[in-house]
């Protein structure tokens, strides 16, 4: 019986084991999306690349890959396509008056002291970890000449603790960081005459 308990306990605490993660707000909002400043008679077209690399605590980029690497890609490109300056936006490498090459650094910044003694108390002592997403994109002409460099930063904060399962349905979605740091960077190089 004391071992059913014990059984029912560690499963209880692992299930229940639960993390918020929230947006710390420090890029400002765009004011105005999509941007109308500037806006060409004749729409250029476009290529987006993105490159998305993971870096733990300022180490080294690693390329990263994964179903969250796909939605940061296509978060990207969508931004550009709602933007509304561009007369197509192509992902794939075709011949484009515009070259954007969008390079996604997520940089995870945690205690491994701190997540090791989370872990080992099935989250009741709990941890934090901090994701600082910058976004460098260098724009191009269609003669591979640089017109210019936008750079933009967001930080998630995320807490680990086992009585934070209540709040999963509130966690931040990584989507709409990167959204909102191409939207961002969109909006400065409209306001920089970039594109």
């Amino acid at each position: 019986m004391k071992g059913l308990i014990k059984h029912s306990l560690v499963l209880a605490a692992v299930l229940l084991s639960g993390c918020v993660s929230y947006s710390q707000h420090e890029l400002p909002a765009v004011q105005t999306w999509p941007p109308t400043a500037n806006a060409p008679a004749q729409k250029p077209t476009a290529f987006v690349r993105t490159t998305a690399l993971n870096q733990i605590n300022g180490g080294p980029g690693n390329a990263t890959a994964g179903a969250n690497t796909v939605l940061w890609e296509k978060a990207v490109a969508d931004a550009f396509r709602q933007s509304n300056r561009f007369s197509r936006v192509s992902t794939d490498k075709v011949d484009s008056d515009i070259y954007a090459e969008a390079t996604l650094y997520n940089n995870e910044q945690f205690s491994m002291a701190s997540a090791i003694i989370t872990g080992a108390t099935f989250f009741i002592i709990p941890s934090t970890a901090k994701n600082t997403f910058t976004l460098e994109t260098v724009f191009k002409d269609k003669d591979g000449k640089e017109l210019g460099r936008v750079k933009k930063s967001e930080s998630v904060r995320t807490w680990m603790h086992l009585v934070l399962i209540v709040t999963i349905p509130f966690q931040a979605d990584t989507r709409e960081v990167v959204e909102a740091l191409t939207r961002s960077t969109l909006d400065e190089a409209v306001q920089r005459k970039l594109l």
